[in-house]
């Protein structure tokens, strides 16, 4: 009995030894300082946003390729990390004037840090390249093993968003803000409003994400409700946010429905109302890099432009 209990016990130790081996961070240094120009008393994103609006297309994808040949870009993108890594709204709150200046910080933080990891590593073709020893989930070498000083803590991707965006927030329309470099991911916002602007934003970007038919579609051949995987993942997420701030009835809903209830709310059409019983299955999702390489700098420039004016017009109409 004492040798049988003393094997399980070993056993147990090397588990818990290769997990430990298995799941060990990789601190990813910022060498570059923080930019002379940063202001003195407050979070400034603009450095990060000229590059977003230089290097991401009018559908969200990445020329990864050109930003990564450029040594000027690179090194403007360490600097605004090594800000990220100096201040945040816990070690330094004077410099974030509101609750939505401080929400810009993490989501900023978040897809910054994606696009470093990304450009750090080039080429690769997914951020799943980013191997764990054992790959025992998916993604564990980029969202776990890799970690970045954020406002004097050590934190992987996974604690950014959990714990000090989601945590915080509560709010499941973040996650059509998060950039997780990937196809199927939501694009990547080159620039966020603050103040009551930044919960239009959510809005808008979770409503675009819902009523893009790759995201969520009624398939007839299998008379089911395809949804991203998105749901699947953060599904106690959406369905909560649904509950607090959707739903107005009174009889209790299983956690689908209440996920129904959260797409219904965006969903431009009677497509869930209408197949409200059908099943649910998750479309498989695309690791492949948002990747765009070849732009054409003028056409994007015009359809910014006109995605900028878009926007600016939605936001007149809701003022007035």
């Amino acid at each position: 009995m004492i040798k049988i209990l003393a094997l399980i016990v070993l056993v147990l130790l090397l588990i818990f030894g290769l997990w430990k081996l298995n799941t060990r961070s990789q601190l990813v240094k910022i060498t570059a300082p923080i930019a002379e120009n940063f202001p003195e008393n407050s979070f400034s994103h603009h450095n990060f946003e000229q590059l977003l609006q230089r290097f991401v297309d009018h559908n969200g994808n990445i020329n990864y390729q050109a930003w990564h040949d450029s040594k000027t870009a690179r090194y403007q993108l360490q600097q605004y990390l090594a800000a990220v890594a100096a201040y945040s709204p816990q070690n330094s709150p004077s410099r974030f004037a509101s609750e939505q200046d401080q929400l810009a910080y993490w989501i900023y933080s978040y897809n910054a840090i994606v696009i470093q990891l990304i450009l750090s590593n080039w080429p690769i073709k997914s951020v799943t390249d980013l191997k764990a020893p054992v790959e025992v989930i998916k993604g564990l070498g980029f969202f776990y093993n890799q970690t970045f000083v954020v406002g004097g803590e050590t934190l992987n991707l996974y604690q950014l968003e959990q714990q000090k965006l989601l945590k915080t927030n509560a709010d499941a329309r973040l996650h059509f803000v998060l950039n997780c470099g990937s196809a199927s991911c939501p694009p990547i916002q080159p620039q966020l409003p603050v103040g009551a602007n930044l919960s239009i934003l959510l809005e808008q970007a979770s409503g675009d994400f819902i009523n893009d038919e790759k995201n969520v579609r009624f398939d007839e051949a299998s008379k089911q409700l395809k949804l991203s995987s998105l749901f699947k993942w953060y599904s106690d997420d959406f369905s909560q946010f649904a509950l607090n701030h959707y739903y107005h009835g009174t009889k209790p809903l299983s956690k689908e429905q209440a996920l129904l209830v959260f797409i219904d709310h965006f969903y431009q059409g009677d497509l869930i109302k209408q197949h409200a019983n059908a099943p649910v299955s998750f479309i498989d999702y695309d690791w492949a890099l948002n990747n765009s390489t070849n732009i054409n700098r003028a056409n994007n420039a015009n359809a910014r432009s006109d995605h900028s004016l878009k926007r600016t017009t939605k936001k007149a109409d809701h003022e007035h």
